[in-house]
């Protein structure tokens, strides 16, 4: 297990508004096979997290109902080229009631490790607060939130 984990959602996160409307704009496509496309500029401030911390990817996001593990680690994030190493997703659940609880089950079943959770909604338990970072889904992951995250798992917060 990683020391370091990143909890992250993709929808406002790393799919951002901005970048599909660019896209729209140049006539190019939109989506893949596995759903929208990732705004570069978002997912290279994911890279300066975890270049600057170790952090594995736990996937947080709602794609995880629709890809299974597999699915998403070996053909999307090696086809897309994404940085750093998905280690699971958390459970897709009968009874889904919060992220946060989604969190806190997964953190229960594989030990605590130092972690950060990035999202575009907060639904997450006061107590995960302190840990959060909240993107703006028209821009995904900023170099200020990236530099949050990294305090965050570097224990300067």
């Amino acid at each position: 297990m990683k020391d370091s984990i990143i909890f992250l959602d993709f929808d406002g996160v790393l799919n951002t508004e901005q970048y599909q409307s660019r896209l729209a704009v140049d006539g190019k496509p939109k989506k893949d096979a596995w759903g929208p496309l990732f705004d570069p500029r978002a997912v290279e401030n994911l890279r300066k997290i975890i270049e600057a911390t170790g952090a594995a990817i736990i996937i947080s996001s709602s794609w995880r109902y629709i890809h299974r593990l597999g699915s998403l680690r070996m053909r999307m994030w090696e086809t897309r080229e994404l940085p750093g190493e998905m280690l699971d997703t958390l459970p897709c659940g009968a009874t889904y009631i919060s992220r946060g609880e989604d969190i806190d089950s997964w953190l229960n079943q594989h030990g605590q490790p130092n972690y950060v959770i990035i999202d575009d909604l907060d639904d997450f338990y006061p107590s995960q607060h302190y840990r959060y970072v909240e993107t703006n889904p028209i821009v995904g992951i900023t170099g200020a939130d990236a530099d949050r995250a990294i305090k965050i798992l570097t224990g300067q917060i």
